[in-house]
């Protein structure tokens, strides 16, 4: 009976720990462009610690699922312009088209077929349109789209506006326009604007001052970054979009910053803390 007690004892203190840990946690006072509020996306879907690859269906599908307002995607075009999710540089090695190069280098014909080297089978790569024309809900939901250029034409004006060009058709097919951030230099956004496209930008590696003199959207950053800077950037009438948060510590640490919104590879502790996760979601 006495260990007994002792075990008893121990839960409801463990007990009252929790609680109390998670009425400390769940009292930020958020102060931000976006009515206060936190948007919350998944990094390429779950996240990187994930079982399924990053970019895809299978991973997209359940953060949506738990109760994330959507994702944050990386994209590429092929040769044909279509836009696919993926993040490497090349499909050699992540895929199993061994010494296959850039995705720009193929048509999508050519790689579509190229599934991840991953444990589980068949897991292909995804265009863009796949993944929007199967989402159920989509206009209620979140994308921002972080282009990854091709480096060997990353300033290559042609190549810049033939991207552009599949991200806009896509959105005006799925009237997303106003759903699918757009990450990228601020020349890139300039042309995107200049391409009468109405998504919002989120400019990186480049001040404050250069965004807000250039009416772009907002800016892409990381936890590492002073408040003061984040406070400004809202002064300007800038939004903030921050990512790299990893690990539990680095959404708290991005939450007191106060940005509006958030890219996690960790979304089901960060949506249980605003008391957003859905549970009645079976994760795969």
């Amino acid at each position: 009976m006495k260990s007994h007690s002792k075990i008893l004892m121990f839960v409801l203190v463990s007990l009252g720990l929790l609680f109390n840990r998670c009425d400390k946690e769940e009292n930020y006072n958020i102060k931000n462009l976006n009515h206060d509020v936190i948007m919350i996306l998944g990094h390429a879907g779950m996240g990187d610690l994930y079982k399924y690859p990053n970019n895809t269906m299978e991973a997209i599908e359940p953060v949506i699922g738990i109760g994330a307002d959507g994702t944050e995607l990386d994209v590429q075009i092929t040769k044909d312009s279509v836009l696919i999710l993926f993040h490497d540089e090349t499909l050699d090695g992540r895929t199993r088209c061994d010494g296959f190069g850039s995705p720009y280098d193929y048509n999508w014909s050519e790689i579509k077929d190229c599934s991840y080297n991953t444990l589980a089978d068949n897991i292909p790569i995804y265009s863009a349109e796949e993944v929007f024309s199967r989402l159920p809900g989509l206009v209620d939901l979140y994308f921002s789209f972080d282009c990854k250029l091709n480096t060997e034409l990353v300033y290559n004006e042609k190549y810049r506006r033939q991207f552009l060009g599949a991200i806009k058709r896509l959105c005006e097919k799925y009237q997303m326009s106003d759903n699918v951030f757009i990450e990228g230099d601020l020349g890139f956004l300039l042309t995107a604007k200049e391409m009468g496209m109405r998504n919002k930008g989120f400019v990186v590696g480049s001040s404050v001052d250069a965004a807000a003199n250039n009416h772009i959207f907002g800016i892409g950053t990381t936890p590492d970054t002073p408040r003061e800077e984040i406070d400004y950037a809202h002064s300007k009438g800038l939004y903030v979009m921050m990512w790299g948060l990893k690990s539990d510590a680095g959404n708290k640490k991005a939450i007191e910053l106060n940005p509006d919104f958030i890219q996690t590879d960790k979304p089901i502790p960060i949506l249980m803390l605003f008391n957003r996760f859905n549970f009645d979601y079976s994760i795969p």
